[in-house]
C-alpha cells in the first residue's frame, strides 16, 4: 500500500515509512489549489464571454428598438407623379381631359422643415395652355421648388402641394419632353433635431397605360355648373 502510494507520488517523493512529509503534503495542497484556481478563472473566463456575449445582444436589441422608435415618429417627405382625369364637358362623354402632377406630400406622424428638392433633368412641359407672351409662371414655379434650395419652410403630417406640370395627352409619350426624372429630397425633423435624405424617381412609362376616371366630386360639380349655366341662359 506504502510503495503504491510512493509510486503515485513520486513527482513529490515519499518520507519516512513511505508516506509524504508535511512539506511535501503542503505541495500537494498548493497544486491542488493551484488546479482549482485555474478551473476557476477559466468558468469565470467563460462566464464573462456569455454575460459580454449578452450585454451586445441586448444592446443590439435596444438599438433596433431605438430605430423603430424612431421611424415611427420621423417625418417622410415623398414626392411623386400623380394623374388626374377631369370631367368631360359633354355629359356624353365619359372623360374630359388627363392632368399630370408632381406632389410633394409628407406622410409621417411629425412635421418636415427646411425641405429641398433637387431635380435631374429640370422639368419641362409642353406650351399648350401657356401665356402667349412665352412666359410660364406655373413653371417656374415647379423649378423654383426642385432647385435645391430649402424653398419649402415645413410640411405638417398628411399635408401635400400639387404642382401642374402639364397634360398628360402632352407628356405622355413625347419625343421632346422627358419621360423620367430623379429627385433627391433632404429636409430636417426639429423634434428630434436629425436630418434625412431619400431618392425618388418620377418615370412616365408606368403611367402610359394606368386607367383614370374623373372623381365624383368633380363629376357632380361639372354637372352644377352646367345647370347653373342654363338656368343662367334662361
Amino acid at each position: 500500500m506504502e510503495s503504491a502510494w510512493c509510486e503515485v507520488m513520486n513527482t513529490v517523493g515519499c518520507g519516512a515509512g513511505g508516506w509524504p512529509t508535511a512539506d511535501e503534503w503542503s505541495a500537494l495542497a498548493s497544486f491542488l489549489t493551484l488546479i482549482l484556481g485555474i478551473v476557476a478563472a477559466l468558468m469565470a473566463l467563460r462566464q464573462l464571454r456569455q454575460g459580454a456575449e449578452q450585454l451586445a445582444i441586448s444592446a443590439r436589441a435596444d438599438e433596433r428598438a431605438a430605430e423603430a422608435a424612431e421611424s415611427e415618429a420621423r417625418p417622410y417627405v415623398t414626392v411623386r407623379f400623380d394623374l388626374e382625369m377631369l370631367p368631360a364637358a359633354d355629359p356624353k362623354k365619359a372623360n374630359g381631359e388627363g392632368l399630370l402632377f408632381v406632389v410633394v406630400e409628407s406622410v409621417g406622424r411629425t412635421p418636415a422643415r427646411d425641405i429641398a428638392l433637387t431635380v435631374t433633368p429640370s422639368f419641362h412641359a409642353s406650351t399648350r395652355g401657356r401665356p402667349d407672351d412665352g412666359t410660364d409662371p406655373a413653371l417656374e414655379a415647379l423649378q423654383h421648388i426642385f432647385s435645391g434650395q430649402p424653398s419649402i419652410s415645413m410640411l405638417s403630417a398628411g399635408q401635400q402641394l400639387r404642382y401642374l406640370l402639364d397634360f398628360t395627352s402632352e407628356v405622355m409619350g413625347s419625343d421632346t419632353l422627358p419621360q423620367r426624372y430623379e429627385v433627391e429630397a433632404s429636409y430636417f425633423d426639429a423634434t428630434l433635431a436629425r436630418e434625412y435624405g431619400e431618392f425618388h424617381v418620377l418615370d412616365m412609362k408606368p403611367w402610359a397605360m394606368t386607367i383614370a376616371s374623373p372623381r365624383s366630386i368633380d363629376v357632380i360639380a361639372r354637372q352644377l355648373r352646367r345647370m347653373n349655366e342654363k338656368m343662367e341662359n334662361l
